[in-house]
């Protein structure tokens, strides 16, 4: 069992709650991020009730403060910081570019790349001391272009690269983009919603089979995979864009979660 702690943004739901949940079963203890105050809540509830530690902060992990606060939480509750989760994400707009509106993609970059920064230049300090780690959900979508996607594609595409770089500078942490695959989330709900018309007809069309026939993951699969990654993760990795499946994350999640 861990007694490590870690931060996971976008933990009120889909795969930051699953996640949140299998590292307090893993022993490690939680401080939650999300917008939504009362799921968060919920979840870090649920973790409470379950005989784990949590904390929730919610708020908008796009504005400084809040990153600064998720921190200071970490270390004034549980006395250090070992990992950091940069999960929250959005996929809209979902919209070919010429079409696609200048606002929803400055949001886009924000959540998706200018949150991350923040949050780990915030507890860089930090996970220094413990030469911790920093884990950023990224996507097949950052190295496979899909029309009606380029807001996601390209933020995930720059979150990879942010990855790779704060490997270079920061040699004593271990970064790593993970790639969750196709999950059973609300950004599913949100293509099969707002998809049709917008996108490649063709991935539209997969993507809404693969739900009609259950064959989206659940969050938990991944989420085992993220969780372990956060406490375990080897520092010759540091750098790695992987596959929540790759064959050595599922040794280690064998290894360290009994699967």
């Amino acid at each position: 069992m861990s007694s490590q702690t870690v931060i996971i943004t976008g933990a009120s739901r889909g795969l930051g709650a699953a996640a949140a949940r299998i590292l307090a079963e893993l022993g490690a203890r939680v401080v939650l991020n999300a917008r939504s105050e009362g799921d968060l809540n919920t979840v870090a509830g649920s973790i409470r009730a379950a005989g784990g530690q949590a904390i929730a902060v919610a708020g908008d992990i796009s504005q400084p403060a809040v990153s600064r606060a998720l921190v200071e939480t970490a270390l004034s509750q549980f006395g250090g910081l070992d990992a950091i989760v940069n999960n929250a994400g959005v996929i809209e707009p979902i919209a070919p570019v010429a079409e696609a509106d200048a606002d929803a993609w400055q949001r886009n970059l924000t959540i998706n790349v200018i949150a991350p920064v923040l949050l780990t230049q915030a507890a860089i300090p930090a996970l220094r001391e413990r030469q911790g780690r920093v884990i950023n959900v990224s996507s097949g979508a950052a190295i496979r272009p899909k029309g009606g996607w380029a807001a996601y594609g390209a933020s995930k595409a720059a979150l990879n690269l942010f990855n790779a770089t704060l490997a270079l500078e920061e040699p004593r942490l271990t970064a790593i983009a993970l790639r969750p695959g196709v999950i059973d989330t609300e950004m599913q709900a949100v293509i099969r919603r707002e998809g049709q018309g917008r996108m490649s007809e063709a991935e539209y069309e997969r993507l809404a089979r693969y739900h009609a026939q259950g064959q989206l993951n659940p969050p938990e699969l991944p989420g085992r995979a993220l969780a372990v990654l956060a406490l375990y993760a080897p520092p010759d990795w540091n750098g790695a864009f992987m596959a929540w499946d790759d064959e050595r994350v599922a040794a280690l999640v064998a290894q360290h979660a009994g699967m």
